[in-house]
């Protein structure tokens, strides 16, 4: 890429590793994907899935109205 910069073909080549590299590791842009790599690199790769269980996860949304606010429409009143 820093060889020839105005190669289209590399740029593409380059963006298509880091979109492949941000589904691989599960992150939203590339620089977060390679960080995320190289620490798996670095460490074993159960040591990697323990740290990434230590993250909080997000709890459930639930959409709709709430359970207590229930509508009746009845038919032909």
């Amino acid at each position: 890429m820093l060889a020839a910069p105005a190669d289209h073909t590399v740029r593409a080549t380059f963006e298509d590793a880091g979109y492949t590299l941000c589904v691989l590791m599960g992150k939203r842009c590339a620089r977060e994907a390679a960080d995320a790599a190289e620490r798996y690199l670095r460490i074993t790769p159960a040591a990697y899935l323990r740290e990434q269980d230590e993250r909080p996860h997000l709890t459930a949304i639930r959409r709709g109205p709430p359970r207590s606010r229930r509508w009746r429409f009845l038919a032909g009143r």
